[in-house]
């Protein structure tokens, strides 16, 4: 089994991601259930093997909804934050038969690396318009500070009435929308549209990672002139998707650029 790209709507990478330790996703208890239920969801950050829970806590949360095909339902009430003896987690409430996206927000962070290893860490994640201020200005050689936030999306499937909410954005800043319902792929291609700030965002590097089957090589493509790309999945099980996109900031004392991660989580069956 391999996850594969298709050239045809982008250029294929098979890039090293060793300097992604930072993938963050949503992962719930079950992507699909045959009968209306309640659906826990864990927070989880890193890369392949090397996972672990996110440090899950009130002060981090922007926002955590569900969103249906009759309506938006807010999870706040259900976070149960992490400690030392709980990994974080949150809980739908009972979703009726349909599809159902769950889409979390953060609040900004900020973090700092050195010259050497924030400018690999900016190509690895195809962060054009950061590299070429860099370049620009003269300051390859300098730390770089960003502010950082992250957004998920998972989608559940509760019973057999696919609802076409899955395939319609939610309005994150950052977001990366199917353009086919991930749970009826008839040929197993998946098209994804990545929106920023509303808007198609052309030369943003998205990587699709199987979740489960480690061994399987990360690869990725760069969304075309209308933000699309075009996924080939055969393995089945848990899959994601992450793209990462940053702008300069001007005339800000907290940080020289702004970064945002998305991500989105869903089962594939053959």
């Amino acid at each position: 089994m391999k996850l594969s790209s298709l050239a045809t709507v982008g250029f294929l990478f098979a890039t090293s991601l060793s300097a992604r330790a930072h993938d963050f996703w949503l992962e719930p208890a079950s992507y699909r259930s045959q009968e209306p239920s309640a659906v826990a969801l864990q927070f989880k950050v890193g890369h392949k093997e090397d996972t672990s829970h996110w440090n899950l806590s009130w002060d981090r949360i922007v926002a955590l909804r569900t969103y249906s095909s009759n309506g938006v339902s807010d999870m706040a009430a259900s976070v149960v934050p992490k400690t030392s003896m709980l990994p974080g987690m949150a809980k739908t409430v009972e979703l009726s038969p349909g599809t159902h996206v769950i889409g979390f927000e953060s609040y900004h962070a900020t973090s700092v690396l050195k010259a050497k290893k924030f400018n690999q860490y900016a190509k690895d994640e195809g962060l054009t318009e950061i590299l070429a201020h860099r370049e620009a200005r003269g300051q390859n050689d300098i730390a770089g500070k960003e502010l950082y936030s992250r957004k998920a999306k998972t989608i559940v499937q509760v019973g057999e009435a696919i609802t076409d909410n899955a395939i319609k954005p939610i309005g994150h800043t950052l977001e990366i929308v199917p353009l086919e319902h991930p749970y009826k792929l008839s040929d197993n291609t998946l098209s994804v549209q990545v929106l920023f700030k509303g808007k198609p965002l052309s030369n943003a590097l998205i990587d699709a990672a199987s979740l489960v089957d480690h061994s399987v090589e990360v690869q990725a493509v760069k969304t075309d002139s209308e933000g699309k790309a075009t996924f080939k999945v055969n393995v089945e099980g848990p899959v994601m998707l992450n793209t990462v996109w940053g702008v300069p900031l001007t005339n800000s004392s907290a940080a020289d650029f702004e970064t945002y991660f998305s991500s989105l989580t869903f089962e594939y069956v053959q």
